[in-house]
């Protein structure tokens, strides 16, 4: 029997229902992006929940590749076991300032998905108000 869970971003439907899945890559990459765009402490019944990939953002986009892979690594195993972590890769996109991080990962039936996940980068390196005098 294929599982089926809550469609994310959640919605209704035209008849008031809510909006649900039964398609697995789905529903694995909104758990995935639920783990690793949670800070750890911020679900005030389950604080052991989520990632710390949010400390990555102060960071240089060297430093912050390094700690989201360490991060990513450490949820897949905690929080995603039944999934394999493949490949973490982080591009940063200069014009925007965004940190792109994207993750290959497995199934639990083998099945190959690819999540990304894009977070703003501030790394102190420009300040983001300019004091006059």
């Amino acid at each position: 029997m294929a599982e089926i869970g809550i469609s994310l971003p959640f919605s209704i439907d035209s008849y008031g229902k809510i909006n649900v899945t039964d398609q697995q890559p789905k529903l694995w990459a909104d758990r995935v992006r639920s783990v690793i765009g949670t800070a750890i402490g911020e679900r005030v019944m389950r604080p052991e929940f989520g990632s710390e990939i949010s400390y990555a953002e102060f960071k240089t986009s060297e430093d912050a590749a390094s700690q989201i892979e360490n991060t990513v690594s450490h949820s897949f195993e905690t929080q995603l076991s039944r999934l394999r972590l493949q490949s973490v890769t982080t591009s940063l996109d200069e014009y925007t300032g965004n940190l792109n991080v994207t993750i290959i990962y497995a199934l639990p039936n083998q099945e190959l998905v690819t999540t990304t996940l894009g977070f703003v980068s501030i790394n102190g390196t420009n300040p983001t108000v300019k004091e006059t005098m």
